[in-house]
């Protein structure tokens, strides 16, 4: 299956591989890699240069590497949730702001709502519905980290609707990212107001499977969210200006 790897970045050659076999078909969740011995065979490198490749497939999420009876490299699905870990990780390294972040928004979720409008199915639809009246719920009881929680999952589910895993992993991690946004900036009751509102247009849009009115009332809400949280933002920045000034 695999050929000998004879270059300086070895490691990454039969990381390489095993993914190309992952891609191809040729390994799949469940699938068991070949033992140790018959590994380094194949590859035609060392013990210790395997061991160090098999680390950084475990690492990454690929493979499990398990002990005792029934052990080995076993091939897995990644988790989402590491996914979106990695991603955060390197994100951490940079100056992301909440325009880099709405920009994204804005180009990626009214397509997403287009989507939804066309092909969501009634069960979807029927939890859109029970999200946007739990958050509602939760805003009139002052459950604020609830009610974010169903603000967020409202964006995940018409995500799903789309029934393309690229759009749900980036929708998903963008989710993600604004919520750290909103849990620095602490918006308030009357944001949650019109959070609600504009989920309530994107749902009826979607409803009424109106694939263009969908899109514009997601932009519009996106568009919303940004000028608030910016706002938020340039408040935060200014009392920290003057509060080191005092």
């Amino acid at each position: 299956m695999f050929k000998t790897a004879r270059t300086r970045t070895i490691t990454q050659k039969i990381i390489d591989q095993i993914r190309t076999a992952i891609l191809k078909g040729k390994l799949k969740p469940g699938d068991v890699l070949p033992p140790e011995k018959e590994l380094v065979e194949q590859f035609g490198v060392s013990k210790q240069t395997l061991r160090e490749s098999l680390r950084a497939l475990e690492h990454t999420g690929l493979i499990d590497v398990r002990k005792g009876i029934g052990g080995g490299a076993h091939i897995v699905e990644v988790d989402i949730e590491v996914t979106k870990q990695s991603l955060a990780n390197f994100l951490y390294f940079k100056d992301l702001s909440i325009e880099n972040l709405s920009e994204l928004r804005k180009l990626v979720e009214p397509h997403a709502a287009s989507k939804a409008a066309a092909f969501i199915s009634k069960e979807d639809l029927r939890i859109l519905g029970e999200l946007n009246e739990k958050a509602r719920e939760n805003l009139e009881k002052k459950f604020t980290q609830e009610m974010s929680r169903n603000e967020i999952n409202f964006h995940r589910v018409i995500a799903q609707a789309t029934n393309n895993p690229i759009l749900v992993l980036i929708l998903d991690f963008v989710e993600d990212l604004l919520e750290d946004f909103k849990k620095v900036l602490k918006p308030d009751t009357t944001f949650s107001e019109s959070v609600l509102d504009a989920h309530g247009r994107i749902y009826a849009a979607i409803c009424d499977k109106n694939p263009e009115r969908a899109a514009v009332e997601m932009l519009r809400h996106v568009q919303d969210v940004e000028d608030h949280l910016a706002k938020l933002k340039e408040d935060i920045d200014l009392w920290q200006v003057c509060f080191k000034q005092a």
